[in-house]
């Protein structure tokens, strides 16, 4: 059962075959695997499909199918979200924000919320946490189901006041900003406080606190201004023994991998070719567990032959780390080559 390779995994039990984490939106792929169209009935094709890959880890089942009419690539949804063609699911990205100066932004009560600013609600957490219990039944003890809870801290600050005007008050204007973060956090600590009563074995976090090259913000913020709220906002988490914690962001974070780990994260998303996997894994060893090393351009780029050569290298990599999920760090959209997804799937052990 992958559900217990899951378990046995976060706690770096050995396993007989390599455990997957990953992201599916190839239709195509899809319907070969589980021999129905996947648009006739999505979440079930999903589930199907995932089950057939025999994947160990699923990140929530998507609610929402878009199909795109021919010669278009992007969807404006009704409440003015866009989408851009990912497979069957869309990815979605924000084009208007309510906040357009510093003054504006400093002056905002997360908390208050009095601008309306589409915060994660008690009432929305509640509907994740819902259709993150109604995932894991669909899938039953096939894999460990869990959502992503996405704006941690940092990535609130960029979802809502947008990339350019989050960084410039937040480096004009440190002292008075962490205000704004504080209540950003008392915000996000509640929603923790939820998910940790449901006494789930793994929650997932994710902040965007880097970018390719590196971190955004020298460390020394970091440590200063953000991980003394992270601390804050999984301390609920913490105190249950029984729950394991597992961190992602975009970009190159190794800058704070032992800042982080310290913090009580027990495992790592590395979704960055860019960051050292064989060093992450001969440092922590058997301390935390990873997940990643898969290069999404090699499976979209590659031969089938390269795909192989590329798993194999990775499994290598991960030597010293008993507790490692496959995962292709770009997820695996409707872009690759099919015969690729039959290559990267075809290793089943280290």
């Amino acid at each position: 059962m992958s559900y217990q390779r899951a378990i046995k995994t976060i706690n770096h039990q050995p396993t007989n075959e390599i455990s997957h984490v990953d992201i599916l939106d190839h239709p195509q792929f899809m319907q070969e695997l589980i021999g129905y169209d996947p648009w006739d009935n999505p979440r079930q094709a999903y589930a199907d499909a995932y089950k057939a890959l025999d994947v160990d880890w699923v990140i929530g089942i998507p609610d929402r199918c878009i199909r795109f009419e021919p010669g278009k690539s992007s969807y404006q949804a009704e409440d003015g979200t866009m989408y851009t063609e990912w497979g069957m699911s869309g990815s979605a990205w924000r084009e208007n924000y309510l906040f357009h100066d510093e003054e504006s932004v400093l002056a905002f009560d997360p908390v208050e919320n009095k601008e309306g600013e589409p915060l994660v609600t008690p009432e929305y957490n509640q509907k994740n946490i819902d259709r993150c219990r109604a995932d894991q039944a669909l899938m039953g003890n096939s894999a460990i189901v869990t959502n992503i809870y996405y704006t941690t801290l940092f990535q609130f600050g960029i979802m809502i006041f947008d990339w350019e005007l989050f960084l410039a008050t937040a480096a004009s204007e440190p002292e008075r900003f962490q205000r704004v973060l504080r209540g950003l956090a008392e915000v996000s600590r509640r929603n923790m406080t939820m998910w940790a009563q449901e006494g789930m074995p793994l929650i997932f976090m994710h902040d965007d606190i880097a970018i390719e090259q590196g971190m955004v913000f020298r460390p020394e913020w970091y440590r200063k201004n953000l991980f003394p709220l992270y601390e804050y906002i999984l301390e609920p988490v913490k105190a249950r023994k029984d729950t394991k914690l597992v961190f992602v962001s975009d970009g190159n974070y190794s800058l704070v991998l032992d800042d982080l780990a310290a913090l009580g994260f027990d495992g790592f998303v590395i979704n960055s070719s860019a960051m050292d996997l064989e060093g992450i894994s001969k440092h922590f060893g058997n301390r935390v567990f990873l997940a990643g090393g898969i290069d999404t351009n090699v499976l979209t780029l590659g031969t089938p032959d390269e795909v192989v050569h590329h798993v194999k290298s990775c499994l290598n990599k991960v030597r010293f780390t008993e507790g490692f999920f496959m995962h292709s760090q770009g997820d695996l959209p409707h872009n690759i080559p099919i015969e690729n997804m039959r290559a990267y799937f075809s290793i089943k052990r280290r």
